[in-house]
């Protein structure tokens, strides 16, 4: 795959999108490049927009005095820490449920590892982007 067949992917995802099989792509590719719906709301133009700085709430954050990389920093930190706490709520959860709750509502380890995995990636994540900033 390259990006000379998918540009619209390669703009999205990077090099990622070396990884995805033709048949996944093309449809992708094509959603990507489709022209922009009359109220202006297409994929592309909204994952531009998130990509930008948009904070967790999904607006733009302030700059409140700060150059533009660090409105861009604290709002990639604001947005690990908001996905860092729904995760953590979720682990949160799960437990309760482990002590407390019937055991057909229960999460299996696994999923419980997983968790815990995303959480720690996003709390070194959030650590260096402070240090960053």
């Amino acid at each position: 795959m390259s990006a000379n067949h998918y540009p619209y992917l390669f703009a999205t995802l990077g090099d990622a999108a070396r990884q995805l099989p033709d048949d996944t792509a093309r449809p992708l590719e094509t959603t990507l490049a489709a022209n922009p719906a009359a109220n202006g709301i297409t994929l592309l133009a909204c994952l531009q927009r998130i990509r930008e700085v948009d904070a967790a709430d999904g607006q733009p954050l302030q700059r409140k005095g700060r150059a533009p990389g660090q409105c861009t920093a604290l709002a990639r930190i604001n947005r690990a820490n908001a996905g860092l706490t729904v995760l953590l709520e979720l682990l949160h959860a799960s437990e309760r449920v482990r002590v407390d709750g019937d055991e057909a509502q229960q999460v299996g380890n696994d999923v419980r590892e997983g968790l815990l995995l995303a959480c720690r990636g996003l709390s070194e994540y959030v650590d260096t982007q402070v240090y960053a900033a």
